[in-house]
């Protein structure tokens, strides 16, 4: 493991590193050159944004960084901010600058924008990574959305490209898989446990992408404490040293995974579901439909209830003190641009109907996204207040490996 991964907007992160690294060096464990180092800053006025680039330097104690990205490049004024800015200078020349001086070796860009955002940030040839949510289960707030319900097309057109891919949280947003469904654990064992599936999947992406073999070349772990890495290391040790049988054991996996899928929604919803399906794609649309009909297919499928109100209660929060008299624009502005480009979309009403917004549905198709919203509210929403619903045992967590209480569940 030598690629460490830290924002500027990490609270105290970029200090922390800064003096376990100089501490490190100090002792003979490792060299400067044996890391890749990379930090973020959210995109932002020109001015701010070198006071800002300069204060990395200064806190990781460092006078080049490896990979520099641009932090959460979720929405169009962020994306004008870098290449088209009118209130200064193009943040891209910024960088590029520091690049020419040796202080920036490679330019990047993490994100959690819809498809169409980060297809049109990667065509401008200006990055050589991203980071990005793409998983087995779903591409989080990306879910839905493009050619294929997802962020699919963009790791192939970075393949296409030689950029890096960097897979952002496979273990959290990539599906809770450290609190798995009693349902989801049993479609992953007796091969392996919810957790070692999430990293394997990656290492094997480029064989079991059988139409593109698109690579994953990096992911974060998300590291709390120093037992967090166990699972992953247990992952890494199979693939190193048994890769041919593991492999075997992940396709087994995805196997049972597909076929669980098929068999609760069907064929063809699951070929078809995300078509015309509106997500938050600009600064005018509410509701992120196409992440909530997602989580209705991994409640269905595989029982991930826990994940799922997770995902759910952006949007309860989101829908907290919005206006419905301002346009949707206004909400945004009020809550904060920044927040919303993370995590997108409000939650949506009980028998309220959202026809206007599934005009490119296809016909077929459109019964089935109305009740799909409907059960996602009804089993996720902290507003429901209807009759108690029956939780199938399935459903239920099998474990949690997390030694407290995850700040947004505290009450």
């Amino acid at each position: 493991m030598n690629h460490i991964e830290t924002a500027f907007a990490y609270g105290s992160s970029e200090v922390q590193i800064g003096q376990v690294l100089t501490d490190l060096y100090a002792n003979g464990v490792c060299k400067r050159e044996d890391l890749i180092l990379q930090t973020k800053v959210n995109p932002m006025p020109s001015k701010k944004f070198r006071q800002t680039l300069e204060k990395c330097y200064k806190d990781l104690r460092v006078d080049y960084i490896d990979v520099f990205s641009f932090h959460g490049l979720n929405m169009d004024y962020q994306y004008d901010l870098i290449f088209q800015n009118s209130e200064g200078e193009n943040l891209i020349d910024i960088v590029k600058e520091y690049q020419a001086q040796g202080k920036i070796r490679h330019i990047g860009f993490s994100t959690h924008a819809q498809p169409e955002l980060i297809r049109k940030c990667i065509e401008t040839d200006a990055f050589e990574c991203c980071n990005i949510h793409y998983h087995y289960f779903e591409s989080y707030t990306a879910s839905g959305g493009g050619q294929f319900g997802g962020n699919l097309e963009n790791i192939k057109l970075m393949q296409e490209k030689d950029m890096g891919i960097f897979i952002i949280s496979p273990y959290d947003k990539g599906g809770r898989l450290y609190a798995p469904s009693k349902k989801l654990r049993s479609l992953t064992l007796p091969d392996l446990e919810p957790l070692q599936f999430g990293s394997l999947w990656f290492f094997y992406h480029e064989e079991l992408d059988e139409e593109f073999h698109s690579p994953v070349h990096t992911f974060t772990v998300g590291a709390a404490r120093p037992s967090d890495l166990d699972e992953p290391a247990v992952a890494a040790y199979m693939y190193r040293t048994k890769k041919e049988e593991t492999l075997k054991k992940v396709r087994a996996v995805v196997k049972r995974l597909d076929s669980a899928l098929v068999e609760e929604l069907g064929e063809d919803w699951v070929k078809t579901w995300y078509e015309g399906v509106p997500n938050c794609l600009t600064e005018n649309d509410a509701y992120n439909i196409g992440q909530i009909v997602s989580l209705h297919n991994m409640i269905k499928a595989w029982g991930m209830l826990g994940y799922a109100k997770d995902r759910y209660g952006t949007f309860d929060g989101n829908v907290k003190n919005w206006n419905f008299d301002i346009p949707t624009k206004e909400n945004i502005a009020k809550k904060g641009k920044i927040g919303w480009g993370y995590m997108p979309g409000i939650a949506t009403e009980s028998g309220k109907d959202y026809s206007e917004l599934l005009v490119n549905v296809p016909n077929e198709n459109k019964e089935r996204v109305k009740e799909a919203i409907e059960f996602v509210y009804k089993f996720c929403s902290s507003s429901y207040n209807g009759p108690k619903l029956v939780i199938p045992e399935e459903w239920e967590t099998a474990y949690d490996m997390r030694p407290w209480c995850a700040f947004p569940e505290r009450k």
